[in-house]
């Protein structure tokens, strides 16, 4: 946001940054499933936050929880302040990995193998390392908050999240 005093009439660009409150409704969303954080964290630091929480991150175990994720994804894209600088972020962190043996690919929260995937086309493909700075393949989940679909990524890259909320009493 720019500011202007009225005094001096002088410009000063402030970044607006709102408290998280990842899974309340507090921008009009309504109850949601998976909480968005738009902030940018590594994986291992969005797995972190979401469990400080006491939360996991997002993990879809069927087609209709992925649609409910990417669905969440996209309305607290449309109505959380802090969104409008993750447009050109299309990706979001998801709880899998499979760093622990190649292509079995295990949920964050227990190390469970993952019995559902929607992964894109030619996907995952687990390019080598970027360099000596970054050592890791691509060894972790993303998902695509316009499509829905799956992509394995660097845990070093900085994206927005999605924690499982706690289920809400009817």
């Amino acid at each position: 946001a720019v500011v202007s005093t009225q005094s001096t009439g002088e410009r000063i660009d402030v970044e607006v940054v709102v408290p998280e409150a990842t899974c309340e409704d507090v921008y009009g969303v309504g109850h949601v499933v998976f909480g968005a954080t738009w902030a940018f964290r590594n994986w291992t630091e969005a797995v972190e936050d979401c469990a400080s929480k006491g939360l996991e991150l997002a993990m879809p175990k069927n087609d209709a929880e992925n649609e409910e994720l990417r669905a969440d994804l996209e309305k607290s894209f449309l109505t959380h302040p802090n969104a409008a600088k993750f447009a050109h972020e299309n990706w979001c962190w998801l709880g899998a990995s499979d760093e622990e043996e190649e292509d079995v690919w295990r949920a964050s929260l227990d190390n469970s193998i993952l019995e559902y995937y929607n992964w894109d086309k030619k996907q995952p493909d687990n390019k080598p390392a970027v360099d000596e700075t970054f050592p890791e393949s691509q060894n972790v989940a993303g998902i695509h908050r316009g499509t829905g679909r799956w992509d394995d990524s660097y845990k070093h890259y900085q994206r927005p999240y999605a924690c499982l909320c706690a289920p809400q009493d009817k």
